[in-house]
């Protein structure tokens, strides 16, 4: 959806496609602590299911929305606070009013992504994986319908019965509209589908008065899913903080670098995406060792390898193909040729940032939040951004600078995760 949005912004205008990736940055950014409530059900629903308790999973699932839908009003508050101070944070005058009008936009479809994440991480837990597929596409389509009418709606008036209809385009707040709506089908979707789940599980069971006892047994409140949902939150945001601090650092260098910045990291972003799904199956199948008490290192292990092999293709078209991808999304030549030089640096990126990912899944599985969280906070703001800025600003390399800075950030985290499982998956795993 992200890539979608950056390709049809990149025709229309570099003013609005920057407006849009500090919107996006910032967006993203508050929203992870309510994320992190939701990375919760992945912990304890995978080791109730590895243990035989399909009651504690849902419950899980359950207390996991109620709390991630109230730090979704805390999540609220910082927004505001954030789109009044961009002017004073140094994002160029320019940026401001787009960034502004497509935060407004898309924060409805922040929440809607929350509930999509809840949904798609309870039915991982069960092997279910083709209902996020399904909302995925159905999110895609519905993005990609209203980004083409809201941003491109100018250049369609040629199209015979409907173009003479379709409005003038709306730049970045038609991105943010489209982002919402994309998020809301993928958010149906899932919870639909997990709802459906849980009713085959109960099946004729459902008035049986013992399978009720046991059930309420088998509860799971929200404090539970807060302290540990808690960590991964604030893992996500330190990671996520410092991607976003960088993006609108880089709005000080103007909007050709950061349209040539945003495109990179949505192409990073999207070969990220294999990752995601490895890091989330590790925690799965961590999970569910943990639940029958078996060792959690070789299902761990081999998804933390795994998801290094699946970001080498990515890492490969960044090598062999930068300024072909770049101009999939943009025809100025000065922000290809930066772009280009993004994607190399982005092809060693990917590599660490498979690594991390999926050694975050593994420690997640066994209901490992507080140590990464601590790892990212000191890899990512102790080392990644310092050196960024040192090499951005100081050095005056510029975006490939900043981008240098957040390769550092993602080796060092890389190591310390995988050396924390090793250690962590050496003996028994105490379930959460």
């Amino acid at each position: 959806m992200s890539l979608v949005d950056t390709a049809m912004l990149g025709r229309v205008s570099d003013r609005d496609l920057a407006g849009h990736a500090v919107a996006s940055a910032i967006g993203f950014a508050v929203i992870t602590l309510p994320m992190g409530a939701t990375f919760a059900i992945e912990p304890l629903a995978a080791q109730a299911l590895g243990a035989g308790e399909p009651a504690r999973a849902w419950n899980a699932f359950r207390a996991a929305i109620r709390a991630a839908l109230l730090l979704c009003g805390l999540a609220l508050v910082f927004a505001v606070v954030f789109a009044g101070v961009l002017g004073p944070l140094g994002i160029a005058t320019t940026i401001v009013a787009p960034a502004r009008a497509s935060l407004a936009a898309q924060f409805p479809g922040r929440i809607a992504f929350v509930l999509f994440l809840a949904g798609k991480s309870y039915l991982q837990a069960h092997g279910r994986t083709r209902p996020a597929i399904v909302a995925a596409v159905a999110g895609n389509v519905a993005n990609g319908v209203v980004c083409a009418v809201l941003v491109l709606g100018d250049r369609l008036r040629h199209v015979p019965l409907v173009g003479p209809w379709l409005p003038h385009s709306l730049g970045a707040f038609g991105a943010g509209v489209a982002t919402t709506a994309g998020s809301v089908a993928m958010a149906w979707w899932v919870l639909r589908a997990a709802s459906k789940l849980r009713e085959a599980e109960l099946g004729t069971r459902r008035h049986d008065a013992v399978v009720d006892e046991r059930d309420a047994a088998q509860s799971v409140d929200v404090r539970r899913v807060l302290r540990l949902g808690a960590p991964m939150g604030l893992q996500l945001l330190a990671e996520v903080g410092v991607f976003s601090i960088v993006s609108m650092a880089a709005g000080r260098l103007g909007p050709r670098v950061v349209s040539a910045h945003q495109i990179a990291l949505s192409l990073a972003s999207m070969t990220f995406m294999a990752a995601l799904g490895v890091s989330g199956a590790t925690a799965v199948r961590v999970g569910h060792a943990v639940g029958r008490g078996a060792s959690a290192r070789k299902p761990g292990l081999i998804g933390i390898a795994l998801g290094m092999c699946v970001m080498s293709f990515g890492a490969f078209a960044f090598v062999a193909a930068p300024r072909t991808l770049m101009a999939l999304f943009t025809p100025n030549p000065a922000t290809i040729d930066l772009g280009a030089r993004l994607l190399w640096i982005a092809a060693l990126f990917a590599l660490f940032d498979g690594v991390q990912a999926v050694a975050s899944g593994a420690l997640r599985g066994a209901g490992d939040t507080f140590v990464p969280f601590l790892a990212n906070v000191v890899c990512h703001w102790a080392i990644g951004f310092p050196v960024a800025i040192a090499l951005g600003f100081g050095a005056h390399w510029g975006a490939q600078g900043l981008w240098w800075g957040l390769t550092a950030g993602l080796v060092a985290i890389s190591i310390a995760l995988t050396i924390r499982f090793v250690r962590l998956s050496s003996g028994p795993i105490r379930r959460v």
